[in-house]
């Protein structure tokens, strides 16, 4: 008995296996030339560190590293890696290391994220299914969008500042459009903007250690606005309303039975921490009405329940008032009584003379009246403006044409004044209309009932975002400025768009890429 039959042979002998295995695997030469690539890099950063010092360093080196991850991943993937540098890697590095550039590069990595977005949507051919998606309640966003980007872009090409005032410009104005393409044109998971909602949360967790060192070790130190978190310096508000979008979004998932309430307490908990602690008094109007806004249909259903948040809002407002005087204000410091810490509070903010010459300080409401009461202005620069960065002030590419006219004053307190100097009337209400339409095309999406109960409560979050987001345009200048909140007004106005366009549907199979430049492969470029 044979224990073992010889079989007869077939296909290729033992080594020409052997051989197709090896060939499946990286050659050689491939590795060769990586390590060849990483070792030049590493000689090129320790050259640059020599010469330039850390801060360069930092700058170029991060380009660098940045660009082939542009290349090679998708935006989608990419989407939460801008949410983390934006929102915890830019500040800290700006406020521990001091490299105040590094605003550049988060600025570089959204107008590289805004790259690949434009070539995933022009190199690639969307499925049919995809293509015949209407822009049912997002189109007149989107054409409100359009139409500043087309004031933005005329007023830059018209205006006389110089290139490197033109590069600033767009530099603070366009890149962070990249992520309301991506979720206007693209149809992503639920669950991959539920990730990204989730993200905000816990980045909303993780600023309660760093508020509670800044606020009892760092203010002392570097005195008002100290206490931001990881937004970086004099982003108190910023990280405020941060904390509010997160908390609002827990309130909408706990509204429509989707989060348990002691998470809810806990989260709140961490929330009013982070917000108490950065002394922003405009907390004691946020809140309230993102709240409202958020639980509305419980409020407005049963005259009960709105008698008694009515209550818990005074409260809440008595009670942050006394917090912020016994934490902040003392006796002495801004008056003794009520009405003179609420004057030095915030009853300057609508005095139209509220104008410091020593300093260049200059009131909110008054930088809107000097706009109004300005000689010079003709009919033409009110209706389109002076052009993007006129009115803007900074060490390194001067003054623009209006900050000239009223130096040493810095007129643009506001974003509403920076609006009507710089694209106009039109211009500005264009942008209005880009923050205020999504709130009622989310509006009209939740009264319809359509979508999933997350995606709801998403939109409810979302809108009540924005509606804050629009009184910030008398409050300061953020969102022309600031990317952290650039993100989180173009990310809301994103989700709303992504839901009226592709919240009815399910997720469709991935379609093939045609006409992919090298190195992009087709499962690299579907959306």
């Amino acid at each position: 008995m044979k224990l073992f039959k010889l079989q007869k042979a077939t296909g290729l002998p033992p080594q020409g296996q052997y051989a197709r295995r090896r060939a499946a695997g990286p050659s050689r030469w491939k590795l060769g030339v990586a390590g060849v690539a990483v070792m030049l890099f590493a000689i090129f950063l320790g050259l640059v560190a020599a010469v330039g010092g850390l801060r360069m360093t930092i700058i170029i080196g991060g380009a660098l590293m940045v660009i082939p991850l542009v290349w090679f991943i998708r935006a989608r993937t990419l989407l939460p890696l801008l949410f983390v540098f934006i929102f915890l890697i830019q500040g800290p590095v700006g406020s521990m290391l001091h490299v105040n550039a590094i605003t550049w590069v988060g600025s570089g990595l959204a107008f590289l994220f805004l790259v690949r977005v434009l070539l995933e949507m022009f190199l690639t051919k969307l499925s049919d299914r995809e293509a015949r998606h209407g822009w049912t309640g997002a189109a007149s966003v989107m054409i409100a969008v359009g139409i500043y980007l087309m004031f933005f872009f005329f007023g830059l090409a018209t205006s006389d500042a110089t290139m490197v005032q033109r590069v600033s410009a767009i530099r603070f104005g366009l890149p962070m459009f990249g992520v309301l393409l991506l979720l206007a044109n693209a149809e992503l998971s639920e669950g991959r903007l539920r990730l990204l909602w989730k993200l905000v949360i816990a980045i909303m967790v993780l600023q309660l250690p760093l508020v509670a060192y800044q606020h009892f070790f760092g203010m002392g130190a570097i005195g008002w606005d100290a206490v931001v978190g990881s937004f970086g310096p004099g982003q108190s508000a910023e990280m405020v309303m941060f904390c509010i979008a997160a908390l609002l979004y827990a309130v909408a998932l706990w509204n429509r039975s989707l989060m348990g309430p002691w998470m809810l307490a806990l989260l709140t908990l961490v929330a009013l921490a982070d917000m108490l602690l950065g002394e922003v008094k405009a907390i004691i109007f946020w809140v309230p009405i993102g709240l409202v806004l958020v639980l509305r249909r419980r409020f407005f259903r049963n005259l009960g329940t709105l008698i008694a948040y009515s209550a818990v809002t005074v409260l809440f407002v008595a009670c942050t008032f006394m917090a912020y005087k016994a934490m902040y204000w003392g006796e002495g410091v801004s008056g003794n009584t009520v009405s003179e810490k609420a004057q030095k509070a915030g009853g300057y903010f609508f005095d139209p003379y509220e104008v410091h010459y020593d300093t260049g300080e200059v009131g909110r409401f008054a930088s809107l009246y000097i706009w109004y009461r300005d000689p010079t202005v003709d009919m033409v620069h009110r209706m389109i403006g002076y052009g993007p960065g006129a009115v803007a002030v900074s060490q390194t590419i001067g003054r623009g044409v209006i900050a000239k006219r009223y130096r040493p004053l810095a007129i643009a307190a506001t974003a509403l004044s920076v609006l009507l100097w710089d694209v106009g009337v039109l211009g500005a209400l264009a942008f209005l209309g880009a923050l205020l339409l999504p709130i009622w095309s989310g509006w009209r999406y939740v009264a319809r009932g359509e979508g999933t109960p997350h995606g709801r409560a998403m939109v409810d979050t979302c809108l009540a975002v924005l509606v804050l987001l629009s009184t910030t345009l008398i409050y300061n200048r953020s969102l022309l400025d600031e990317s952290s909140v650039q993100l989180l007004f173009l990310f809301c106005v994103g989700c709303i768009v992504h839901q009226c366009r592709f919240g009815r549907r399910v997720e469709p199979a991935a379609a093939p890429a045609h006409n992919a430049p090298p190195g992009l492969s087709a499962s690299a470029l579907n959306w």
